[in-house]
């Protein structure tokens, strides 16, 4: 069994998911799901937090990349003790991991330099795609194939809502549309994505933009906050308070944004599912989820 080091919270899901944890030599400091994945040494740190201002975090971003490139610190000490073989990482997002090239240049400095392999899907179907992939990579090629089958067909039952029109945000401040795989989740929980950016980037939306289309539900999951956290940014959003203000039919949910919609592994199917539920009105109280309360129905 190859030694893997996951730098990405997906990966190390997909890894759980194939039966294959025992694989994981180690993970990073975002990887908090199943829980067992937490007592898996961490072998990278991040100079920024959820308990910060979302303006803050968002300054400190885009500085801390024009600078550096990566937001996140590996622990190259710890590595050189784990010896992986096979490091998951990705290139897609330098807000969401360490950079491929920054990961490549760290392997490359170790006595035997592990494979270092770049999982970087856009689309829902390319999520599947990467779990047949990691399957490949570790020696269970069948159930990779299996999972990825099956993930399919779950998505493909989803119980439908009633093609309502949703703005789906996965920032706030500033409000940020959804992109990459999103799209692909409201259309398959039943919904018509509005404003929104398929199989590429997502991309910052002025509040101009968002007054001047007309949407049933607008649904913010903000990339790796929790419910509680995203509604701080939501009383604290001027803009967004004269907009539900000026809109007294307008659906709110806001989703978990850390546990689903961001990652790209098995739960984007959970994630679909969850959005459908909420979009027909479901008490979060009374859906399957694995964690609970994962969204609240705001109005």
């Amino acid at each position: 069994m190859k030694r893997v080091l996951s730098l990405l919270p997906s990966t190390t899901e997909i890894v759980y998911e194939l039966g294959r944890e025992d694989s994981l030599v180690g993970v990073t400091h975002e990887c908090d799901f199943p829980d067992e994945a937490k007592r898996k040494p961490q072998v990278t740190s991040a100079k920024i937090h959820p308990e910060m201002e979302s303006k803050v975090i968002d300054q400190l971003v885009r500085e801390q990349l024009d600078d550096s490139g990566t937001l996140y610190t590996l622990d190259m000490n710890l590595v050189r003790k784990l010896k992986p073989e096979v490091v998951l990482t990705q290139q897609l997002c330098t807000v969401c991991a360490v950079g491929f090239e920054t990961v490549q240049k760290a392997m490359l400095s170790l006595p035997e330099p592990p494979e270092v392999v770049n999982i970087e899907p856009k689309s829902l179907e390319e999520v599947f795609d990467s779990v047949h992939q990691i399957s490949q990579l570790i020696g269970c090629e069948e159930i990779g194939r299996i999972l990825s089958d099956t993930l399919r067909s779950s998505f493909n039952s989803i119980k439908k809502a009633d093609s309502p029109r949703v703005l789906f945000l996965e920032w706030l401040i500033p409000p940020f549309s959804a992109g990459h795989w999103m799209p692909e989740l409201v259309i398959g929980a039943g919904g018509i994505p509005i404003l929104a950016n398929p199989s590429s980037h997502s991309r910052q939306l002025s509040w101009e933009q968002i007054r001047s289309e007309d949407f049933d539900v607008l649904v913010i999951s903000c990339c790796g906050f929790s419910v509680e956290r995203a509604m701080l940014d939501i009383e604290e959003s001027e803009e967004l308070q004269h907009i539900l203000a000026e809109r007294p039919s307008l659906q709110l949910i806001i989703f978990d944004g850390n546990h689903f919609f961001s990652r790209p592994g098995p739960r984007l199917v959970e994630s679909a599912r969850l959005l459908a539920e909420a979009l027909r009105g479901t008490s979060p109280e009374n859906v399957n989820s694995s964690i609970p309360f994962p969204y609240r129905l705001v109005r």
